[in-house]
């Protein structure tokens, strides 16, 4: 079970009380600074002021008092709702966190079935090996096309986001993509060209056996339809 996500809610008063502490702290400290203070009494006074400064820490920081964790359910709906108004970002804010939170504690179906709402609307994707994961939970629920697009994205994105990661992951997501043209999608065309660029790409891939079968098999499915 992973670590739940706390969502803070921030403003314009808790801007307000961060400056107010300011303000007190600088005020203490210019009184402690230029009034006339015998040593002993301004030994109290810095005691003092420490202190208040320190309590007005623990009862105004965030971190001093307990913070609302919206449930997945909760979650999901201010992302709905945020969306309706427009507020795009925080709406895609709380969609990332549901799905996260539904991936990190089992619940791989619920989270397809929310990234696919999230997908439709901001054709973004995950990274890579969350993403194939999703892919198959998608296909496990009949959502081919949903997962086509999804890893055609991934593809497409991979040289700009995601050059870094490890590169079977892209492997992955080729022989996916090509597996479910051929074989979901009814698309062999597709699916050709899919594992030819596989191949080009990944010459001495692990996986280069496995994408020539796919292509005999295929040839001899378009010869059997012909």
């Amino acid at each position: 079970m992973g670590k739940a996500i706390a969502i803070r809610q921030t403003g314009r008063r808790s801007e307000k009380k961060s400056r107010t502490l300011e303000e007190i702290t600088l005020a203490l400290l210019a009184l402690l600074c230029f009034y006339p203070f015998n040593e002993e009494s301004r030994l109290l006074f810095a005691g003092g002021t420490l202190f208040m400064v320190l309590l007005i820490l623990l009862f105004t920081s965030p971190h001093g008092r307990p913070e609302k964790v919206l449930t997945i359910e909760e979650l999901v709906r201010h992302a709905k709702g945020e969306a309706n108004l427009g507020h795009e970002f925080q709406a895609e804010k709380y969609y990332c966190q549901a799905i996260y939170r539904l991936l990190i504690s089992g619940r791989k179906m619920e989270a397809a079935s929310i990234f696919e709402q999230y997908f439709i609307r901001y054709r973004r994707v995950f990274a890579p090996r969350i993403q194939l994961e999703i892919c198959r939970e998608l296909c496990q629920s009949g959502k081919y096309l949903t997962a086509a697009r999804a890893l055609e994205k991934l593809i497409e994105d991979w040289t700009g986001s995601y050059r870094h990661s490890d590169r079977k992951f892209l492997e992955q997501a080729y022989l996916h993509l090509a597996r479910i043209y051929a074989e979901k999608l009814e698309l062999p065309a597709l699916a050709a060209g899919c594992y030819f660029v596989f191949l080009d790409q990944f010459p001495r891939s692990v996986y280069r056996e496995t994408a020539l079968y796919q292509l005999q098999l295929l040839d001899q499915e378009v010869r059997l339809a012909v």
